[in-house]
């Protein structure tokens, strides 16, 4: 029986799949972490929402210090708007 790409019952039970979950890392959560902060900044739809989401971020960078600031890379996002 051949499977399709888009069988969810069977991703969800394949062997990949579980390995992909046995594997997955805190590095990885980090990352989604970070890209849904700034996927976030990006599309908020106001100021506040923006100082919100600019709070979270700085909270994240006191937890983790010795990673590049997220603060820094959201607030460039918004440089190329300044000019």
């Amino acid at each position: 029986m051949t499977r399709t790409l888009f069988d969810a019952d069977f991703a969800a039970t394949s062997d990949l799949a579980t390995h992909s979950r046995r594997t997955a890392t805190v590095a990885d959560a980090d990352a989604a972490y970070r890209a849904d902060l700034v996927t976030r900044y990006v599309t908020a739809d106001s100021w506040e929402a923006e100082l919100k989401i600019l709070a979270e971020a700085v909270r994240y960078d006191k937890q983790h210090p010795d990673e590049l600031p997220l603060y820094d890379e959201m607030h460039g996002t918004r440089i190329g708007q300044a000019a």
